[in-house]
């Protein structure tokens, strides 16, 4: 399958299942068609291709204090926490046999696109997700790490109203017991860290560390959010596609929670580039 460059999917990502061999003609193409509304739909939506809060990182002529940097860090810690606990749960409710297994599937690839719309496909081992205990692990190193290299003690920063509702929606929604608001959650959220989102912030960080004489905390940690991330879609993907064959996917509540879950997160990284703006102005 060729994959030309456009810059109308720059920052984008698509995934490409050809459905089981076994799967019959009519949820072959009903699972295909669904496949496309997802990469149009949710895999380009503005808070992925949009995202202001790295766009503030890049462009920003003069880096956020050392202070508000961290204190936007720490509200995305607290999302990527809140996160790592719901893909947890629903790593738990698998092993109890909730009966939402991924099963028989074909081999997906995921294609991501630079700045410039240029495609490349990222490399995923095996099947199955990644573990979860492990993110929270590095996710938390490199939340001190950040504290040590700013020179401030570990405190609980005062959640904006953006990461409230956002981290009170994965709460609600990401396993919630209808199956079609569920999936469409996580595959917003998913796919929305599964594009060239950990490159852009590692660069934009890196950029700030360096204006401000920082050293750059990296604790191991981007490689693994950003696999982490890549393999949770493509778990969720595979949930779909079954969904979908066995004619368990409400396809409206699907797009309608996944259009919810992007919309919040766009409000949250507004919210996180408004706070960066607001220091450099001061």
């Amino acid at each position: 399958m060729a994959v030309m460059r456009s810059r109308l999917r720059a920052h984008a990502v698509e995934w490409h299942v050809a459905p089981a061999a076994h799967i019959d003609s009519r949820h072959r193409t009903g699972f295909l068609e669904l496949q496309r509304r997802c990469n149009q739909e949710l895999c380009r939506h503005p808070a992925l291709t949009h995202n202001v809060w790295l766009d503030a990182l890049e462009a920003a002529r003069m880096p956020p204090t050392p202070e508000r940097l961290l204190a936007a860090l720490q509200q995305w810690v607290r999302f990527l926490g809140t996160l790592s606990r719901a893909r947890s749960q629903h790593a738990r409710s698998l092993q109890g046999g909730c009966g939402h297994e991924e099963g028989d599937c074909g081999t997906a690839v995921v294609i991501c696109f630079d700045e410039n719309g240029v495609p490349w496909c990222p490399p995923l081992p095996g099947l199955g997700m990644g573990d979860p205990r492990v993110m929270s692990e590095r996710l938390q190193a490199w939340s001190n790490a950040w504290h040590q290299s700013v020179g401030q003690a570990p405190a609980v920063a005062s959640p904006l109203a953006a990461t409230d509702s956002l981290c009170a929606l994965v709460e609600r929604d990401y396993n919630s017991p209808r199956l079609s608001g569920s999936l469409g959650t996580m595959m917003a959220l998913e796919n929305a860290i599964s594009t060239d989102f950990w490159q852009r912030l590692a660069r934009g960080l890196r950029q700030c560390c360096e204006a401000l004489g920082l050293k750059f905390p990296d604790a191991g940690f981007f490689p693994v959010a950003e696999t982490h991330a890549r393999l949770q879609a493509r778990h969720v993907l595979y949930l779909v596609e079954g969904a979908s064959v066995h004619d368990l996917l409400d396809e409206a509540a699907f797009f309608d929670a996944g259009l919810v879950a992007l919309g919040s997160l766009d409000r949250f990284w507004a919210a996180l580039a408004e706070g960066m703006a607001e220091s450099v102005q001061h």
